[in-house]
């Protein structure tokens, strides 16, 4: 049993749920819980989407623990300033995602750590480990994401949030002089709001409503608290009767593909294109396409559309992720 997340299964979707009372703060016993709960979900083949959520009422993950970061502060610079030493971390991270072996030797070695030590591991690997996910992940914001809760959030492909009174969701790190760094958010909220609009969030260190944070595009839909999970847990399922090669193939294009020169982007265009297009599940949905469905006579929009709508409800074909 964790101590600080709860994890559930409903079909294929996987729920995880964050609670640390009273605050709901991220917590170095957090991270380490749900580092594991990412590296299962990741191996379990009956697990297609996952989504986050708070296990309290109007939190989803209030903020990270300052007191643990002021400790980790207070140990001085472990890495001495040196960018050599920042790139030998940020090289170790990509290392772990194909080296199990080499993770856990590197686990071993943290249980000689403090627990804010271990905490910033966990927190840059999670991170990691969430931003590659090659499976669909939804956020269900039930409250207050500030700081590290929206980190996690921007992790997530869909973004979907509780309107309230006093619900925000922001980065307000610079207000105790740090910043919500070591982890990509700097460069990755660009590609979500924008250069302009991420300066904004990132040096003032705003705090938006549900409503101002669609309007902008952080979140992807604000909702009424009673239809923020029924609407997550239909895009969920829906997403999870789809094909789990091409979904995997879609975020490593886009993710991956985002953050390289043109000429390797293309590379890796057509590299996770061929792993889709060859695969049983593609030639499974196309032959169910070509000989079941389209069988045109002539142009009716109707029908191709009512056609369309069947595929988008991803009731068409039964995908097996292979």
């Amino acid at each position: 049993m964790t101590e600080q997340i709860k994890v559930r299964q409903e079909g294929a979707v996987a729920i995880i749920e964050f609670a640390n009372p009273p605050m709901n703060f991220i917590s170095h016993v957090m991270l380490q819980e749900f580092h594991r709960e990412l590296i299962r979900v990741k191996q379990d083949r009956t697990v297609r989407v996952l989504v986050l959520t708070g296990g309290m009422k109007d939190s989803f993950l209030t903020h990270y623990d300052v007191a643990e970061l002021l400790a980790f502060s207070e140990k001085g610079d472990l890495t001495g300033g040196s960018q050599l030493a920042a790139r030998l971390v940020t090289w170790l991270l990509r290392q772990m995602q194909e080296r199990v072996w080499l993770e856990n030797f590197i686990l071993q070695g943290l249980e000689k750590r403090s627990p804010a030590e271990r905490g910033i591991f966990y927190w840059s690997r999670c991170l990691e480990l969430l931003d590659t996910l090659p499976k669909p992940v939804i956020a269900a914001i039930n409250g207050l994401a500030l700081g590290g809760g929206c980190e996690i959030s921007l992790c997530c492909d869909f973004r979907f949030m509780s309107r309230g009174e006093y619900y925000r969701i922001g980065l307000p790190e610079v207000l105790v002089g740090i910043i919500p760094g070591g982890t990509g958010t700097p460069l990755r909220l660009p590609r979500v709001v924008g250069e302009a609009k991420a300066l904004e969030m990132l040096l003032t260190g705003t705090l938006y409503t549900p409503e101002a944070a669609e309007a902008m595009g952080l979140i992807h839909r604000a909702l009424a608290p009673e239809e923020l999970m029924p609407a997550v847990m239909e895009l969920a399922e829906r997403l999870a009767r789809g094909a789990p090669l091409a979904q995997a193939s879609i975020k490593k294009d886009v993710r991956l593909g985002s953050r390289l020169s043109y000429a390797q982007a293309r590379a890796l265009d057509l590299a996770v294109t061929n792993a889709a297009v060859y695969s049983e599940d593609a030639r499974r949905g196309m032959r169910r396409y070509v000989e079941e469905v389209a069988k045109y006579d002539s142009l009716d929009l109707k029908v191709v559309l009512a056609n369309a709508e069947e595929f988008l409800a991803a009731r068409a074909v039964e995908y097996q992720g292979q």
